[in-house]
């Protein structure tokens, strides 16, 4: 089986904030059931754009990035090049969005016939509402 993740669960994960027990769990999860796990490429530089804002911030000192990169590229996450643009924007276009940045997590869900994991309640309240394999990563 096949399992689409958001750059937010690497990111909460990487950075110890307070989801990451959750999101070990669910990783602990999908390795029992043989998942493999599967996101656009577009994942790191999400990743990286997360980690900037915390230095930006004053929330991670610039020294500790390399140790907290290592950690989210440390997940066997399988990378995928946009290949069907037409569809990101389809996507896109049916939620509304001026981007296409989570629209692509969807397309790959879709093309993979797998649900795209979050931790972002509004893209997944708003994604599925419109009919998209989308799941909210939360507390049961």
């Amino acid at each position: 089986m096949t399992v689409v993740v958001d750059a937010n669960l690497l990111v909460a994960l990487a950075l110890n904030d307070p989801r990451a027990p959750l999101v070990e769990d669910r990783l602990r999860a999908w390795r029992s059931a043989d998942e493999s796990l599967h996101a656009p490429a577009l994942l790191r530089y999400e990743a990286a754009n997360a980690l900037t804002r915390v230095v930006a911030a004053g929330q991670l000192a610039a020294e500790s990035a390399p140790v907290i990169w290592e950690r989210i590229v440390a997940v066997a996450v399988t990378l995928h090049s946009l290949d069907d643009g037409a569809a990101v924007i389809a996507v896109a276009a049916q939620l509304g969005r001026q981007s296409a940045y989570d629209a692509a997590y969807i397309a790959l869900a879709q093309s993979l016939d797998a649900e795209l994991w979050t931790l972002d309640g509004p893209l997944a309240r708003n994604a599925s509402g419109a009919g998209f394999p989308v799941r909210l990563l939360e507390p049961d």
